[in-house]
């Protein structure tokens, strides 16, 4: 029995492994301070490791999507305006950009600047994840060639003895 459970288990992980290998790979970079902003990252971020069609990744090596967000609370700081709204919404401001290990650096694809209140995060993590599938939807044939050209060898290169 155990042999049998020690020959079936490796098959399952490679099984997994490159279900894992075709997902679409997304990077989330999140420069959020304030409360809500911070929370509704996090969402942003659980949505996108659940996904059956990304991968969240902590670099941007190989290829995908750069999901960059900043947030800042709305009220912090603003004199006249009751401290009762401090932590209550949050200016969002996100970049999406593409990336591959084969470009100079990240791609600008489009952002947008939105508020989020705190009991919104969940219905606004599912708007940018949206948004990333009509990004991974207009680039499929890019992605799709980065995934089908093999990486170049490197070539050593010559060195002169004196």
């Amino acid at each position: 029995m155990l042999a049998l459970a020690l020959l079936i288990f490796p098959v399952q992980a490679r099984a997994a492994g490159n279900e894992n290998e075709n997902r679409l790979r997304v990077f989330v970079d999140c420069h959020c301070s304030d409360p809500v902003g911070q929370s509704f990252c996090s969402d942003f971020k659980g949505k996108v490791r659940d996904s059956v069609a990304y991968r969240l990744v902590d670099h941007t090596d190989a290829y995908g999507i750069g999901v960059h967000l900043w947030c800042v609370d709305l009220f912090a700081g603003i004199p006249g305006v009751d401290s009762k709204l401090s932590g209550t919404m949050s200016a969002v401001s996100v970049a999406f950009t593409i990336y591959s290990d084969r470009l100079p650096g990240e791609v600008y694809e489009d952002s947008s600047v939105f508020r989020v209140g705190k009991d919104a995060a969940d219905e606004m993590s599912n708007r940018i994840l949206a948004a990333v599938g009509q990004l991974a939807t207009a680039n499929k044939a890019v992605f799709e060639h980065i995934r089908a050209t093999p990486k170049p060898a490197a070539t050593p290169s010559q060195r002169v003895i004196e």
